[in-house]
């Protein structure tokens, strides 16, 4: 994408207006371009299969300041991708390391039996 943007008019009905208005205002959503080039992101995720509100998955926005310092980590070889990166760190808040040593054991152990029986 180039840096110039390209202006893109469109119509929306007083609801709409309203409804995109008030989502705004309680998500802290400073303009209408940013709520609008974020809606068509989170569309496009969803019907390619990716990350979305729909089946089990979510839409995260994050301002510019986050996403430049998520990208700094990226470009900085931390993590493959964004999207890997945030993934590892809700992980690690959410799944007790109790459970994930075990699963590391449990791994292993099954790898361990599987070799010998080849």
């Amino acid at each position: 994408m180039s840096d110039e943007a390209t202006k893109v008019t469109i119509r929306m009905g007083p609801e709409v207006i309203q409804a995109m208005e008030d989502f705004m205002a309680d998500h802290e959503i400073e303009n209408r371009s940013d709520f609008i080039r974020d809606a068509i992101c989170g569309y496009i995720a969803s019907q390619r299969g990716g990350a979305s509100a729909m089946e089990g998955g979510i839409f995260v926005r994050f301002s510019e300041l986050q996403m430049d310092a998520l990208d700094k980590i990226v470009e900085g070889g931390v993590a493959y991708d964004v999207e890997e990166f945030v993934r590892r760190c809700v992980l690690d808040r959410i799944v007790p390391e109790e459970v994930e040593k075990d699963v590391f054991t449990n791994a292993f152990r099954s790898a361990q039996r599987n070799a010998a029986l080849k």
